[in-house]
């Protein structure tokens, strides 16, 4: 982002008129420093008993689906290598047969 200096600046409460008139010119909408610290801090806040249960309940059912895709993936693989372990069988019945059909 380019650096400029304003021609001149006039203080306003606290906050530098000709800085946030440029900032809107260039379609920014700066907040000034200081009120980003106005947060209050979570030392402070108290912790909020539904929201962790609600959180504590998405990881659960996170963890329950998770466990299910992992034996549906096992299931899934074993299956495989059944299909593939036909499939072999299949082409080598179809090779014999051919071979067979050559020899005729």
């Amino acid at each position: 982002m380019p650096f400029f200096k304003p021609e001149k600046t006039r203080r306003v409460k606290g906050k530098n008129v000709t800085d946030l008139c440029y900032f809107n010119q260039l379609g920014l909408d700066f907040v000034s420093a200081p009120s980003y610290s106005d947060h209050p801090r979570k030392e402070t806040e108290p912790m909020n008993q539904e929201l962790i249960e609600v959180l504590e309940k998405k990881i659960g059912d996170i963890v329950e689906k998770y466990s299910a895709l992992k034996e549906e993936n096992a299931r899934l693989n074993d299956e495989i290598q059944r299909l593939s372990s036909d499939r072999e069988g299949f082409k080598s019945r179809v090779d014999a047969i051919l071979g067979k059909l050559d020899g005729i």
